[in-house]
Order: structure tokens, then sequence, then C-alpha cells
């Protein structure tokens, strides 16, 4: 039994069945054992290869973007570049290497990195050195106190974000799907026994055992960059797999060397991770008083940012064709990843993007 599965088993002996989200808390941010404190999860030898490690194109595409943006809002001055959940830095590291072609933006550049990982920040920090940029970092989006126009980049960060779930139990009922302790002390989900009674839309038309997923981690951080971004402009991309339209059903999963593992085995062995809830999304940057643009599928806005174009004057080849197909084809990232712009009212739109 690890450290933390045993911290976990005497949690629920002790307080009772915990949340999906405070499970996901633990085994994904646990300061000494969780997932992301103890290890570099990207590439080949990890458990899971994201946009930004796959092509340098990547981050070279998303780079141009948020300078021509920063150009047709007028060139504000002193904007801050912040990346939430940076991984190893290199989806900055390709974006920087881009700005870098306009002086006038770099030379007033700031960057900030939203980092909560001792070990991934190790990466980051080794990854960017030298780049000729302030680079600072923060826990947390809210801790960075960023002053200014702020264009924000989160890259798979909203679908670790804890969810919590609910599950029909009958009559119309949906109660908190909770990780509790079967007899034999191994962990399993459990419908809570409070009387809570929560009921989605459309919940009473289910069968019974449905489950509902409800993010509001990620909403509280989208709600603020809203703010943020409405109070001090600037502009927000989002790219992460999820759906355009709330529906039911599980999507919780765990990842580990490329290939799917059980959500209750080996807590902060496992990447967690759901399926992000657009909707939801879009509906808190509005509370924060920003505008969300029309959802687009991620191949589509590479298509149209010139990806293409940039593999062929890299010099293409095979290796270049795979990678360009494995970020925009339908059947690969291109559309089951989306990507969700948020910019102030009565702002330009950025390329690629347009109203709801």
């Amino acid at each position: 039994m690890s450290g933390l599965r045993d911290r976990i088993v005497r949690l629920i002996q002790t307080s009772g069945p915990i949340s999906v989200a405070q499970y996901m808390t633990l085994a994904l941010h646990d300061p000494k054992e969780g997932y992301y404190a103890t290890r570099d999860p990207f590439g080949a030898g990890g458990d899971f290869i994201t946009a930004p490690e796959i092509s340098q194109t990547f981050g070279e595409m998303l780079g141009w973007a948020i300078a021509e943006a920063w150009l047709d809002w007028g060139s504000p001055l002193n904007p801050t570049l912040v990346e939430l959940g940076p991984g190893r830095g290199t989806l900055m590291s390709d974006m920087l290497r881009t700005m870098k072609a306009l002086p006038r933006l770099w030379s007033q550049l700031r960057v900030a990195m939203i980092e909560n990982s001792p070990t991934l920040r190790a990466v980051q920090q080794q990854t960017l050195a030298g780049t000729g940029v302030p680079i600072r970092w923060a826990d947390s989006f809210a801790e960075a106190e960023i002053e200014g126009p702020l264009y924000v980049v989160a890259n798979e960060f909203f679908d670790a974000l804890p969810i919590r779930q609910w599950v029909h139990t009958g009559e119309g009922i949906f109660r908190e799907r909770l990780v509790g302790l079967d007899p034999d002390g191994a962990f399993r989900f459990e419908a809570s026994p409070w009387p809570l009674p929560f009921l989605p839309p459309g919940g009473e038309q289910t069968a019974v055992g449905t489950i509902y997923e409800t993010t509001d981690a990620s909403e509280l951080v989208m709600e603020d960059i809203g703010r943020a971004i409405q109070e001090q402009r600037g502009a927000a991309f989002a790219f992460d797999y999820g759906y355009d339209k709330k529906g039911f059903g599980e999507t919780l999963q765990a990842v580990r060397q490329h290939t799917y593992a059980d959500v209750l085995n080996n807590p902060g062995e496992n990447d967690l991770t759901a399926h992000v809830d657009f909707p939801a999304l879009v509906e808190a940057a509005k509370r924060g008083g920003a505008e969300p643009l029309e959802l687009m599928e991620q191949g589509e806005v590479l298509k149209m940012w010139g990806i293409e174009a940039r593999a062929e004057q890299l010099g293409g080849g095979a290796m270049m064709e795979r990678q360009i197909h494995r970020l925009i084809a339908p059947d690969q990232m291109g559309k089951l990843f989306k990507v969700l712009c948020v910019i102030p009212k009565n702002a330009s739109v950025p390329a690629g993007f347009a109203h709801r």
C-alpha cells in the first residue's frame, strides 16, 4: 500500500467517504505524493503527450495569434503572457521564440507561469533559461496578481481540475457520488447517504445509475480569467478535449504509460482527467464580465492560423506530416479538442474566431 493510498484510506475510515473532487485533488496535487508533485509525466517516456510535445508548430501558431491580437488591439503597454499548467515549458518556449520577431512586443513582454508542482517548475525553469524576458511563477491564477493587459493560454489544463459527480438513485433524485471503502478495504464508488438531492436539467428522464458531472473548480478559474480579461484587456485561449453540449455520462478517466488504467487504483501513480464542460466555461467567462467567442475545433483553428503552410516552410517530410495530421485530423486531436477564446466585450475578434 502506497503512502498516499494509506492516508486516503485512513481519511475515509475516520471521516467517511470523500467526494470525487477531493479524491482527484489528493491523487493529483498532494504536495508530497500527488501525481504532478512527484514526476514529469509528459512525452513518450511519461504517461501522455500534449500538442506542444508533438510539434513546435502548435506553439508557433499560438504565439503568432497572440502577437496579432496584441497588434490589433492597439499594442497595449506592458502585456503579460500567462500560461496555466505549463507542463515542461515547451509551449511557452515556442511562443516566445515566435514573439521575439516583434521587437516592440518583446521589449515589454512579461511572463507568468501558473504551476504548483515543484518538480515541473524545475523543468520549466531549465527549459526557459536564458529566454531574455522576465518570468515569474505562481501557484494559482488568483495568486499571480497580474497587472495590466494579459494574454492567457491554457492547454490541457482544465481537464485535470477536480470534478464532482452525481448519480441518479431513483425517484428523480441525483445524489453525490463518493469514494468509499468496500469490506476488503478497496476503494469503491457509492452514493452519498446524506439528504442533499440534486436534479440536473432533464435528469428525471434518465435511468437509475446515470452519472452527471459538474465542474466547480474549472468554473471558478474561468470566472477569474474572464473578470481579469474584461477589466485589464487582453484575451484567453483554452485548448482542451471536451464537449460542446452538456450531457449525461461519466468522463473521468485514468492514464498510465499511454494506456487507460482503473481510476481508483494506485492514487498518485495515474493521471486523472475528465472531459471539459465547455458550456460551463462559457457561462463562467460571462459571469466574469468578458465575452466568450464561438467554440471552435482545434483542427479548424490551427488550419486557419496557417499550420500547414508553416510545416511546409520547415521542410515538411513524412515525420512533419504525421505530426500535423495528429494535431488537426478529425479522427485524431482535430475534432475532439476544442478551443475557447475569451475577449473583452466590444474588442476586436482574433483571427479564426467569431462572435457567438
